[in-house]
């Protein structure tokens, strides 16, 4: 039963006892390992005592809510964060998406929806096979986790991270922004949707340029994006 998800270690942070109480049956049958905090103080004191393979967090928390304890994570930990809300709004998934969230899921939801998810940001996070990855100066480690650029440590939100880990695995190679839209996000792409533009901004600013000065990730117009090295050459913008 999922043997490839066993010993996966998942942090529930929400208030909602009953919810909590039917995932852990659920999850515990389905060979995830749960743990619960009904806040999110006690949320980010369990994420300091020991590790998660991936976090469960909702908006709608007392005290601080799951925004404020997504930015304080995110401050010193890459663990893949899955947002649980009652809201629809899209300006609240896009808030938790930008500020680091690796998925969103409005309430009500499925239990198999919600491993499904979980099942595929690890696989994002994990990566299949190769674990590191080197263009030019840049070296990215799926295993831990890191990304360095000249022997530097960037710091870069889970979607920052899946984003350049899927143009790495593909240098040179220009991908379509509505592949990466559904493999950072785990979604379709809808109207005029900015998502991964945004992502790219901010991972040009944290990456800096090429040794030569030119862009690491480049758009190609019409198409989407690739990344390429000082020698890349190429597609124009």
């Amino acid at each position: 039963m999922m043997a490839h998800l066993q010993q996966v270690s998942v942090l529930l942070i929400d208030d909602d006892q009953r919810l909590a109480a039917l995932l852990s049956d659920f999850l515990e049958a389905s060979d995830f390992s749960l743990s619960c905090a009904h806040s999110g103080e006690e949320g980010l004191r369990r994420l300091c005592d020991e590790p998660f393979d991936i976090v469960i967090l909702d908006v709608m928390l007392p005290g601080l809510d799951g925004f404020d304890i997504l930015d304080r994570i995110r401050l010193g930990s890459q663990v893949p964060v899955l947002m649980l809300t009652t809201r629809n709004a899209g300006e609240d998934r896009v808030r938790g998406l930008q500020s680091g969230a690796d998925d969103y899921l409005a309430k009500p939801f499925q239990p198999q929806e919600l491993t499904a998810r979980m099942q595929a940001i690890l696989r994002r996070v994990r990566g299949v096979g190769q674990t590191a990855f080197e263009a030019e100066d840049v070296h990215l480690d799926t295993a831990a986790r890191s990304v360095r650029v000249a022997g530097r440590a960037v710091t870069l939100t889970g979607a920052e991270f899946s984003l350049l880990h899927l143009l790495m695995r593909r240098v040179g190679e220009p991908i379509r922004r509505e592949e990466l839209i559904r493999c950072v996000f785990g979604r379709e792409a809808y109207g005029i949707d900015r998502s991964i533009d945004n992502l790219v901004t901010g991972l040009r600013k944290k990456l800096g340029p090429n040794r030569d000065g030119s862009d690491r990730l480049r758009s190609i117009r019409g198409l989407g994006y690739l990344f390429v090295t000082s020698l890349g050459g190429g597609f124009e913008s």
